[in-house]
């Protein structure tokens, strides 16, 4: 299937791409305006499209210039399950934050607002890609062809949500995510989710958090295929799993205020002093 705003003739170009991926995220998102999101700047990947041919966005914050080098090395993804509304709005929001002109940072971040387009973007939004795979089981942990398909069988009951596909990295959002993680080399990553309302962590002991906001650390454990067995124990990069209350709704402002200064705080005490 192909989106067909996307998927003109001739090619539109990157410009015209993320224009229109703005118009259509503020249809959807109603805490993501459709000027605020052109104000971000996102850049598209050229040699990476989702299933329905719709973009993969990022964008890179480093420190302003005339600093001295980063610090460290921080991928941020919102947007792996496209039914999560508040995650995926809520990256957004720390986005623009940290692209403030008033807003300084010591590290170099990478921020993946949308990795799961398509599923925002179904009517209803869905957890999985285009393709009904569940991108959170899709990653290449070296235990996936022996166990994924079966522990998707056992534990989910063949629940088609938590679907981890036919094959690993079989998706080209996973392949996106993997590549990304290949060449960005992150020192640690923060992946933003819904509804469980706790905080997840899986990796090295050193980066092990305590608290962000209101969230507090409760290891959910982790499946074969998933973000944290792939680069947090396959890897060994810290990776962080903050799981929102709801899906739907926001936290207060304050709250995500809190949020935001304790990622901070953990990003410089666990991340930037372990180097």
């Amino acid at each position: 299937m192909t989106f067909s705003s996307y998927a003109q003739t001739p090619q539109p170009t990157i410009s015209e791409i993320t224009q229109q991926f703005c118009e259509d995220l503020s249809k959807k998102l109603r805490t993501v305006k459709h000027q605020e999101c052109l104000a971000l700047q996102l850049h598209a990947s050229f040699k990476h499209q989702s299933v329905e041919q719709r973009p993969l966005t990022y964008k890179e914050v480093v420190p302003k210039p005339n600093t001295l080098p980063p610090k460290g090395r921080i991928l941020f993804i919102g947007g792996i399950h496209g039914d999560e509304y508040a995650a995926i709005s809520l990256t957004y929001i720390w986005l623009r934050t940290l692209l403030q002109p008033t807003t300084s940072t010591d590290y170099h971040w990478l921020f993946l607002p949308l990795a799961n387009p398509d599923g925002l973007f179904q009517s209803p939004a869905t957890r999985t890609n285009a393709n009904t795979v569940d991108l959170n089981r899709n990653f290449p942990s070296p235990d996936w062809q022996k166990l994924a398909l079966k522990t998707w069988q056992t534990h989910t009951g063949a629940n088609p949500r938590r679907f981890p596909g036919d094959n690993a990295n079989s998706e080209p959002e996973t392949q996106w995510l993997v590549q990304l993680i290949e060449r960005f080399q992150p020192d640690a990553i923060i992946s933003l989710h819904a509804p469980y309302g706790l905080l997840d962590y899986d990796g090295p002991e050193h980066a092990l958090p305590n608290k962000i906001g209101h969230l507090r650390h409760r290891a959910l454990g982790t499946y074969p295929g998933s973000l944290g067995r792939y680069a947090g124990e396959y890897l060994n990069i810290p990776v962080l799993t903050l799981e929102l209350r709801s899906a739907g709704t926001m936290p207060s402002t304050q709250e995500i205020q809190h949020m935001l200064k304790d990622i901070e705080t953990w990003v410089e005490t666990k991340i930037g002093a372990s180097d």
